[in-house]
């Protein structure tokens, strides 16, 4: 029973994304491969390989997938974004700029080795 759900799916997926215009195409595909004088290999690789104009150009361009036509066309484009970064502002605390003198310390300090700067 899987089996054949596979294949009945792959069937589907096969017609739903070939062209049927190109698979009308296999009696013409089948007849041009019985005249040609080599294997099936050769055949496709001269015909779908790059091929060149020959004496029966007309009939190989009438191959199926050799022009086929462009079915589906997606656009697609991204929606325009537009952002803008602030510039980090800068602030800064203003600070009193205290200035010490001699006759805010205490005279305790004099006599110690370690004394705080002096104003000169």
């Amino acid at each position: 029973m899987l089996k054949w759900i596979s294949i009945f799916c792959s069937i589907t997926y096969v017609l739903a994304t070939t062209n049927m215009a190109e698979v009308l195409k296999a009696p013409v595909f089948i007849e041009h491969l019985m005249e040609y004088e080599g294997n099936c290999v050769e055949f496709l690789v001269e015909h779908y390989d790059n091929h060149k104009k020959d004496q029966d150009w007309d009939t190989d361009q009438k191959l199926p997938f050799i022009n086929p036509p462009i079915v589906l066309m997606v656009y697609a484009q991204l929606p325009e974004t537009i952002f803008h970064i602030e510039k980090i502002k800068e602030f800064s605390i203003p600070q009193k700029n205290t200035i010490y003198k001699e006759k805010d310390f205490s005279g305790l300090y004099l006599s110690r080795i370690f004394q705080p700067p002096r104003l000169s």
